[in-house]
């Protein structure tokens, strides 16, 4: 390939595959899970900052990505941040087929390319994001490293080689454990009429807002807070939060879980939520192939209703029966588990984003639920 003024960048799959293409955002070499998202245009600033996506370099399956540009970080009336789903990017490098240099939006002050450049991450533009989300998908995830060099340099295809191929799986980590609030945080509307307690796994921005919105005064804590700890708050309800890497390694989250369920304190998950509240109940975790993640999933009902779903996962479950819990959702493609309730508990927990902005709406009824299994008013 011919480099001119352009920054090189390189793919490097951990089985020596590799993709060469022009380098934007940070300059430097980053290892990984690649993963692909089905995301349309628009949602690529909540993708970049979703935590998680902690530890994984993201495909992006739509051709244009950068559009609309860059928004400035302002907060809302609640004091949580606009526009995005946390405070800083949290993809570990990011692949495109095409990134926008010249967006177009009133409230854009700066390209994705500056965006990436000042959080220090790299991204990699024109390369066949097709190609490489047919392998993914057919062969599955797998981790390789992603690297951008300085304008005029060659790449080292063997060093960049060695570097894939030594790669480690970050979800042998415990990676909510690092994108987990370190400190307890609150949240509140003007005139609350119950409190929550969330147990944060790598919370998404937009779910502390849709439970503010609802008039909850909203507890945040670390992921490794006690059940003891937790109910001191003297909360109306509990919610666990959606999250990165393998719920198997959330042993304390887990914990806890067990607890809300043998005293029945009303509790309600998102994502790494339900996989937790599962493993709570005596079930078990397993690894999709190539996971689910973009906005347009289909989930059934048990009575054959379809809702339109926004999803990012690679985990899911099953054999959560035995501790009293039943399917409520189940994905249309696969079958996989999309979300559990308890048989006589205030229980329930999904698999997808119901608070997903943006995103399909059809599910935001489960906030609702949630507020009326704490006996509240919404």
């Amino acid at each position: 390939m011919q480099y001119k003024k352009e920054k090189p960048a390189v793919l490097m799959l951990q089985d020596g595959r590799f993709f060469q293409g022009i380098g934007f955002g940070a300059t430097k070499i980053v290892t990984g899970e690649f993963v692909f998202n089905t995301m349309t245009g628009a949602g690529y600033l909540e993708t970049l900052t979703d935590p998680s996506y902690w530890g994984q370099i993201v495909v992006m399956t739509h051709p244009l990505i950068g559009n609309y540009g860059v928004p400035p970080w302002e907060k809302d009336k609640y004091g949580i941040t606009k526009y995005f789903e946390s405070t800083s990017i949290k993809v570990t490098g990011y692949v495109v087929n095409e990134c926008c240099k010249h967006p177009s939006h009133y409230q854009s002050v700066k390209t994705l390319d500056a965006f990436l450049t000042e959080q220090d991450v790299p991204g990699i533009e024109w390369i066949d994001t097709r190609a490489l989300t047919t392998i993914l998908r057919e062969e599955g995830v797998q981790v390789g490293a992603l690297a951008v060099y300085d304008s005029g340099v060659t790449p080292d295809i063997d060093e960049l080689k060695q570097i894939a191929f030594n790669t480690k799986d970050p979800n042998h980590r415990n990676l909510a454990s690092e994108v987990s609030t370190k400190e307890v945080m609150m949240y509140k509307s003007s005139n609350p009429t119950g409190k929550v307690v969330l147990l944060d796994m790598g919370v998404k921005l937009n779910i502390l807002r849709n439970l503010v919105e609802r008039n909850l005064e909203v507890i945040v804590v670390p992921h490794n807070f006690s059940y003891e700890q937790i109910m001191s708050y003297n909360p109306d309800g509990v919610f666990i939060s959606n999250g990165p890497g393998d719920p198997a390694l959330c042993k304390s989250a887990i914990e806890v879980s067990r607890n809300l369920i043998e005293h029945s304190i009303p509790t309600m998950g998102i994502c790494l939520g339900n996989q937790i509240l599962a493993l709570g109940a005596g079930g078990s975790s397993y690894k999709l192939k190539y996971g689910h993640r973009g906005g347009n999933k289909t989930v059934v009902s048990q009575l054959q209703k379809c809702y339109i779903t926004s999803q990012n996962h690679g985990f899911c479950v099953k054999d959560f029966e035995k501790g009293g819990f039943k399917e409520i959702l189940r994905n249309i493609d696969d079958g996989s588990n999309e979300g559990i309730e308890h048989k006589s508990k205030p229980l329930f927990a999904v698999q997808f984003h119901p608070e997903a902005c943006p995103g399909p709406l059809d599910s935001l009824y489960l906030f609702d639920k949630f507020i009326e299994n704490m006996g509240l008013n919404p």
